[in-house]
């Protein structure tokens, strides 16, 4: 619908070339893509809260910044946790999950119909997690098998999933508008913020 169309700043800095997408519900997105090879780098979103505040940042892709402070911080996680995090390519959903060293042969990666998630478990019950893909469902499209491949190498399994070409023509789409609408600046390394008109 038009009416749910965001407003869209897109600037360059660091690197990276940033859109933030602001709806009039008062959702939040912003994603990050490499300047150079236009690939997703991170992209995280939020809604307002019942009370009408900032919600939380919900990371889609990329890993939250580290903010554990050693003066205020009881306990931190522990380094031998599994962690996971989505890093896509330009073609694949891709997810990493390191800390992980159990054999190949435990694990076990499918997709759950039902639900449209991807579903990680293993045979002797050390790990289990459930991988939403928020892209497919704004796209209202079905997980399909097919595209899915996994493999665990280095104590990190890598779960794969092949953009279907609506998903591709979507964010080819929106990175065109973003381009074409969004104010736009370019903020130079360690320099003040120019706007070019």
């Amino acid at each position: 619908m038009a009416d749910d169309k965001p407003e869209r700043v897109c600037m360059v800095a660091e690197g990276r070339k940033k859109i933030h997408s602001t709806w009039k519900d008062g959702r939040e997105m912003v994603e990050e893509f490499d300047a150079k090879t236009a690939e997703l780098v991170l992209r995280k979103t939020r809604k307002p809260t019942v009370m009408g505040g900032e919600g939380k940042w919900e990371f889609e892709v990329g890993a939250p910044p580290k903010d554990f402070n050693p003066s205020s911080d009881l306990l931190a996680p522990s380094c031998e946790n599994p962690i996971f995090c989505r890093k896509d390519t330009k073609e694949e959903f891709q997810w990493r999950i390191r800390n992980l060293p159990y054999d190949k042969s435990v694990f076990s990666v499918t997709v759950d119909h039902q639900t449209q998630q991807i579903v990680v478990r293993t045979s002797i019950k050390k790990y289990f997690k459930r991988i939403d893909i928020p892209d497919m469902a704004r796209l209202k499209l079905q997980l399909e098998d097919g595209r899915m491949t996994w493999k665990h190498e280095f104590n990190t399994l890598i779960i794969s999933y092949t953009k279907p070409p609506q998903v591709l023509q979507f964010e080819l789409a929106t990175r065109a508008e973003a381009e074409r609408n969004a104010l736009k600046f370019n903020i130079p390394t360690g320099g003040q913020q120019l706007m070019n008109n």
